[in-house]
């Protein structure tokens, strides 16, 4: 009798398991008729009890009942429909969820320590029609980008956390287990979007003064083909780095930012970091490591042209600047030094030359004055062409030049004034 009952207790147990994968198959029948929301319920409540059976098979079933529901939301909005931002998002996490557990049941090795997947790929290319044989890493590919509109959505909410949230997801979808290596190493390869959504997420946490979530995500950004997004990752990372007191790799960061991107303001924190330590030869010793490593880096140059105006060896300075604007003639701040140096010699010129108009030297002196002034002043004219905007760079430098041109014009018209007597 106590063996009957046994057995009558294991039938019930079946009983139940196959009612349990029945409401699978219902669910199935609901997605046909297009009752996604039915179906979303009947699911729910198959994956919330303990009997049901085929757990890899509902949680494929599930995945893309959530599948259909997003498919639904982007028609909306090809049609600039209202979207249900919130359904589209919780489907978005279901689907990725239940994808996943479905591919992990799917995959763990049976009694004999085998593995016999049979939810990874659709029976037929491009078919993947609700049944046993759909496919959980073909619709994971299907949707890898979509954490992107869930982002965009909140942010247009101004729900900034959400926002930042569902960038992440996107970031690391592509590391999720359902994906092989080469799988992950191709997703991320193809899109060029995870630069730009690195980027993204950093402006927010850097908005925040997160700077621990900015060291999460800075490097998507650095990695960028916009320099412009690059140079904004390098100055998010430094100033980061900074606020946490890590100067090792904050001075790393600087001269991977002064290799990598054309902004002269990296070069010369390092220069002033050095500097005001009274470390000069280390400074010079960056700049000499540059040119060796990148010798047609104008960058490497200017460094170094940079450094050795520093220390007054303004003829070795000047063939490095020159060297810059042979790789670059439209180098902004190689011409101004450039500029600076002749200014200078002028200065130089200026001080060894005679104040005596009666000296057989004064004219020739004076001309000598002019003929540099002349020349300087169109480097200078040069820079203002090129950055109107950045007035630092040429406006005293110009009106110096020409309060100057207007005073050894006036000595040499007085000289030739008295040579006419």
């Amino acid at each position: 009798m106590k063996k009957i009952i046994l057995s009558l207790a294991a039938l019930m147990t079946a009983a139940i398991g196959f009612a349990q994968d029945g409401q699978i198959y219902k669910a199935q029948e609901q997605i046909n008729e297009g009752k996604f929301m039915e179906a979303r319920e009947t699911m729910k409540a198959v994956l919330e009890s303990p009997k049901t059976k085929k757990l890899a098979y509902a949680y494929n079933v599930a995945g893309q009942v959530e599948l259909r529901l997003i498919n639904g939301q982007i028609t909306q909005m090809q049609q600039a429909a209202d979207v249900d931002t919130a359904l589209f998002i919780s489907s978005m996490d279901k689907a990725v969820e239940y994808l996943t557990k479905s591919f992990e049941i799917d995959h763990a090795p049976d009694a004999k320590g085998k593995v016999k997947p049979r939810f990874d790929y659709g029976t037929k290319k491009n078919e993947y029609d609700i049944g046993e044989h759909n496919g959980n890493v073909e619709w994971m590919k299907k949707i890898v980008g979509y954490y992107l509109i869930s982002a965009q959505l909140c942010y247009n909410k101004g729900d900034n956390e959400g926002a930042y949230k569902y960038y992440m997801k996107h970031l690391e979808l592509p590391k999720s287990p359902v994906f092989t290596e080469a799988e992950t190493d191709s997703i991320y390869k193809s899109d060029k979007n995870y630069p730009k959504v690195g980027y993204f997420a950093t402006i927010l946490a850097f908005k925040d003064k997160d700077y621990d979530r900015v060291l999460k995500t800075v490097d998507y950004a650095i990695q960028s083909e916009d320099e412009t997004t690059r140079e904004d990752g390098y100055h998010m990372k430094t100033t980061s780095l900074l606020h946490k007191g890590d100067t090792v790799q904050w001075l790393s960061t600087l001269k991977d930012a002064m290799e990598n991107t054309t902004n002269v303001n990296y070069p010369q924190i390092i220069l002033k970091y050095y500097y005001d330590k009274h470390q000069r030869d280390e400074a010079m010793k960056i700049a000499d490591e540059f040119i060796q490593k990148a010798p047609q880096n104008k960058m490497a140059h200017y460094i170094k042209g940079v450094v050795l105006m520093d220390q007054t060896k303004d003829k070795e300075a000047l063939a490095s600047f020159n060297k810059a604007l042979e790789i670059d003639p439209n180098f902004v701040e190689a011409i101004a030094n450039v500029g600076v140096v002749n200014f200078n010699e002028i200065r130089d010129l200026n001080q060894k030359a005679t104040t005596n108009n009666r000296d057989p030297q004064y004219k020739a002196q004076q001309q000598e004055l002019k003929d540099k002034l002349t020349t300087t002043r169109v480097y200078f004219a040069k820079v203002q062409e090129l950055a109107p905007d950045r007035s630092d760079l040429w406006q005293s430098k110009l009106d110096n030049i020409d309060e100057l041109i207007s005073v050894v014009d006036k000595n040499l018209s007085e000289i030739a004034k008295r040579d006419k007597k």
